[in-house]
């Protein structure tokens, strides 16, 4: 059965406020870390962001391989929409860092190798995805997703870590700790996949 596009979005915002409201449940749940505390909460939301954000950009690279390859008509907007979404995941999980440092070390080291990375591909992404909604032509649309993927790619395993741990997941022998990582993540995920329905099916304006 079809449904009405009022009744269907009334559903997509409903299913927004559940994911936030499993999201704030799960934060208050969520336990504290022995070094830092209630502070670590700030960094299951920057990680679980950032994660997803990044796994977006690479899905959004592969859409953009394929459309430089066959110009399949439509993948354009596909490939668009990942990508924006991505951005907007990853832009959030900046954001969050900067609380995440503020409770944690006191304020915000900006020249901290991982910091500038992330102003790095927030700045270069931000170029591309402009870009790639002006370009006429399809396989270079494709190229500059592929490219900003490859760039998250290579320039984050890359960057040194000077304040921010190794590995906040893996390092830590706490089950419940890990567990709270993973739930996070696959709540931000599940945002990013609200955000593709969501912009393809109310703010999908599809080009020539």
């Amino acid at each position: 059965m079809k449904l009405e596009p009022a009744v269907e979005k009334r559903i997509a915002w409903s299913v927004l406020a559940l994911l936030s409201a499993t999201a704030v449940l799960a934060l208050w749940l969520a336990p504290a870390e022995r070094t830092l505390g209630q502070a670590i909460k700030y960094v299951y939301v920057h990680v679980a962001l950032t994660r997803a954000g990044v796994w977006g950009f690479y899905l959004a690279g592969a859409l953009g391989l394929v459309l430089a390859a066959t110009t399949h008509a439509g993948l354009h907007r596909r490939a668009q929409i990942v990508a924006w979404a991505a951005y907007g995941l990853f832009l959030a999980g900046g954001v969050a860092s900067l609380f995440a440092q503020r409770a944690s070390w006191g304020g915000v080291p900006w020249s901290e190798p991982r910091n500038l990375t992330t102003l790095n591909v927030l700045a270069l992404g931000i170029i591309l995805l402009i870009v790639a909604s002006w370009l006429p032509q399809a396989r270079l649309r494709g190229l500059l997703y592929a490219a900003l993927a490859g760039y998250a790619a290579w320039v984050i395993p890359r960057t040194p870590l000077v304040l921010h741990p190794t590995d906040p997941v893996g390092a830590s022998g706490s089950t419940a700790i890990r567990g709270a990582f993973g739930g996070f993540t696959t709540l931000s995920l599940l945002l990013g996949v609200w955000l593709v329905y969501y912009i393809a099916r109310f703010h999908d304006r599809p080009r020539g």
